[in-house]
């Protein structure tokens, strides 16, 4: 009966919002080509696309030591697509704009990540009191729709975020690792069946965020992470 679910609750485009034309279709046919994917050259490290086509990493990368092994990004959050559709999602709960550009990375970057072996995926969690308020966790989100694709397995109970801490926006690159200090928590039994993860996000900026959580799961036994992050800023 999708036809019948696709009459009742058609799909909204990613890019325009608009319903799907034609229907059924994962974009508008005149869409194609609105959001921003990131190309090569892409940073070593996390995965954000480069300015300079000799450069290997990116400019935070170079100055600040990162605990992560690898990481990959779908699109450019400088895109402005990009940024009204990741804000669509957490603001206004219109989580099916995820499904196309999840789909599109999960097929773009598919080789790659089989190549490092990932076990599990483990999204960002939020504190339970904001993903209360939400009512669902942006970052779980986008490791189902990747998991099923890639056929890997979620392990949502892995990491914890134990402390509140103050939006990161609002914070300067070097106060932002520093406010995520004992904000999360790994769970050691589940960690030790794994040794190597990919940690899910939404956007990444700075990678405080995904380097605060990479140092508790490598202190909790698991030997590589890797970052996957739906968007991320450019390198500079």
């Amino acid at each position: 009966m999708a036809w019948m679910d696709e009459w009742l609750f058609p799909r909204r485009c990613p890019v325009c919002l608009d319903i799907v034309t034609p229907r059924g279709a994962w974009i508008c046919d005149t869409c194609r080509g609105g959001l921003s994917p990131v190309v090569q050259p892409s940073c070593f490290r996390c995965g954000r696309q480069l300015i300079h086509t000799e450069e290997e990493y990116c400019s935070r990368c170079q100055k600040t030591g990162r605990s992560f092994d690898g990481g990959i990004a779908g699109w450019n959050y400088s895109s402005v697509p990009v940024r009204r559709l990741i804000s669509e999602v957490k603001y206004h709960n219109h989580r099916q704009l995820l499904d196309y550009p999840c789909r599109e990375m999960a097929l773009a970057y598919g080789k790659k990540v089989k190549g490092w072996g990932i076990e599990c995926l483990v999204p960002i969690p939020l504190h339970p009191s904001k993903k209360r308020r939400r009512g669902f966790n942006q970052a779980e989100e986008i490791a189902v729709r990747l998991a099923d694709v890639w056929g890997i397995p979620i392990e949502r109970r892995m990491l914890r975020r134990v402390r509140r801490t103050l939006p990161q926006k609002e914070l300067g690159e070097a106060a932002r690792l520093q406010n995520l200090l004992d904000a999360f928590d790994a769970d050691l039994q589940i960690a030790c069946r794994y040794r190597c993860v990919g940690l899910t996000d939404d956007i990444l900026t700075t990678g405080s965020t995904m380097e605060a959580c990479t140092r508790v799961l490598k202190a909790a036994g698991v030997r590589q992470v890797f970052c996957i992050s739906l968007s991320a800023t450019a390198g500079r």
